[in-house]
Formats: structure tokens, C-alpha cells, sequence
């Protein structure tokens, strides 16, 4: 299925991950404002494809371009720096940090022109965020006290304003129907500015109804793919064992 549009990611050939958690030879594009999803079973590869994307995981082979520039051999650090975002699955563990507050998390993700932090426009800005992302909780609050509907919305408070590409990691798991609806609204609502995602999850409804197309993983490479306006969940499930005729 040709890419729509002006591709933001391109992926040739990549190999990467260590011992038995390996991805190889995936080959994939993705266009601005597209949303592509990673369907396969646990371990299939989508967690290592996703930590590959975002340089914390070492590449074996193939290259990865984003917006025409070969970030390939770059670390997560450069590759944050291009617009790339990365939102893992473990929100305490991974993606925040326990034991501090709210805006010491807003400090340490703004760009400082010194070595001072101004921590009354820290706490300003964590304020705004908290009543735009509709958290539950005050600047002064950790992560760790939060429910993890509202730790996520908290990870999104955090996101830069205009990233290139964003990689999710089970972006609502553990999530209420509501607090996750208001999540993908939240983030294709970025889509306009031509932002591009990928994404992986278990849950099928979520694919086929967020995603523009579905690529499936099994035993480390990409074995199909399918339009998620037209596939169904008994296609999928064959995909996922590893029927591909």
C-alpha cells in the first residue's frame, strides 16, 4: 500500500535489539499526519521496532531517515532534538519520575538558556498544563500519587508542542473508555501540523480505529499489512499467528 502523502519516516532494511529481542530487515514509511499501528503478539517485535525508532536501542543494519536526514546513527538525545517523541508503556517506571513534583517534571523538559531555573515560571507553566490537560492534580503533586489516567495525561502535558514523530507504546492501557477517547484526541489533534505516529497496542478495536494502516509484526519483521478502514479482527487474528496465505 503506497505511503499518502510527504513521507516523514523512512526505515530500510533495519536490524536491531540484542540476544532473543531482535527486529530484522523492516522495511517501512510513514507520511506526515499518518498514524500507523503495530499489531503481533507479545515479543513480536514492536516494543524493540519502537525503541529502534527512537535510537535507545542499538542498530545492527538498514538505515532510518526522518524528514530526509539519515538519523541512523544517532541516540535518543539527537533524535529528540529532530522531533522525535517517545511515550513507553511504563508511565512511572519509564516515562516519569517518582518523588518529583509536577514542576520540577516542567523544568527539567524546558529549554533553559542557563544553568538557573526560573521555578516561578516552572510552577506557572505546570499550572497551565495541569488545567489544559485536564489533570487531577496540583503542581506540587508527584507522579506516583496520580491515577494512571491522569499520569498519562500528564505525559502528554510534557510532549513538545510540534513533534515530527511520535512512538507510543500501548498509548491507553489501563485506561477508563473515556479518559482513553480523550487521549487520541489529544494527540490527533496534532495530526494538523503534520505530525506523524506509530504506535503499538493489543487491543484491535484500538488499531482499526485510530490507526491509517496496520502493519503486523511476527518473530521480529513485518509480515503484513492492511488498510484499518477495510481489515477486520479474524484478518488481523491470522496475520498475528503468522498466516499470511
Amino acid at each position: 500500500m503506497p505511503v499518502r502523502g510527504t513521507a516523514r519516516l523512512r526505515v530500510e532494511s533495519l536490524s536491531a535489539g540484542r540476544e532473543v529481542a531482535t527486529i530484522t530487515g523492516v522495511t517501512l514509511e510513514v507520511a506526515q499526519g499518518e498514524v500507523v499501528g503495530l499489531a503481533g503478539l507479545e515479543g513480536a517485535g514492536q516494543r524493540v521496532l519502537l525503541r529502534a525508532l527512537a535510537g535507545q536501542i542499538p542498530t545492527t543494519a538498514g538505515r532510518v531517515t526522518l524528514d530526509g536526514r539519515d538519523v541512523t546513527a544517532d541516540g535518543y538525545r539527537a533524535r529528540m532534538a529532530a522531533g522525535v517523541h517517545h511515550l513507553p508503556a511504563d508511565r512511572i517506571g519509564e516515562g516519569l519520575v517518582p518523588g518529583l513534583t509536577i514542576t520540577e517534571h516542567i523544568a527539567l523538559t524546558a529549554e533553559q538558556s542557563g544553568a538557573a531555573i526560573d521555578w516561578a515560571a516552572a510552577e506557572r507553566d505546570a499550572a497551565e498544563r495541569i488545567e489544559r490537560f485536564s489533570v487531577r492534580g496540583t503542581p506540587d503533586s508527584v507522579p506516583e500519587s496520580l491515577s494512571g489516567g491522569n499520569q498519562q495525561r500528564l505525559l502528554l502535558a510534557l510532549m513538545p508542542p510540534q513533534p515530527s514523530l511520535v512512538l507510543m507504546e500501548h498509548p491507553t492501557r489501563g485506561l477508563d473508555v473515556e479518559s482513553a477517547a480523550w487521549v487520541w484526541r489529544q494527540l490527533l489533534a496534532r495530526r494538523e501540523d503534520g505530525t506523524a505516529f506509530v504506535f503499538a497496542s493489543a487491543d484491535l478495536d484500538e488499531l482499526m480505529t485510530y490507526c491509517d494502516r496496520i502493519l503486523v509484526c511476527f518473530s521480529g519483521r513485518i509480515i503484513g499489512e492492511v488498510d484499518a478502514a477495510t481489515t477486520s479482527v479474524a484478518e488481523l487474528g491470522l496475520l498475528i499467528g503468522g498466516v499470511t496465505a
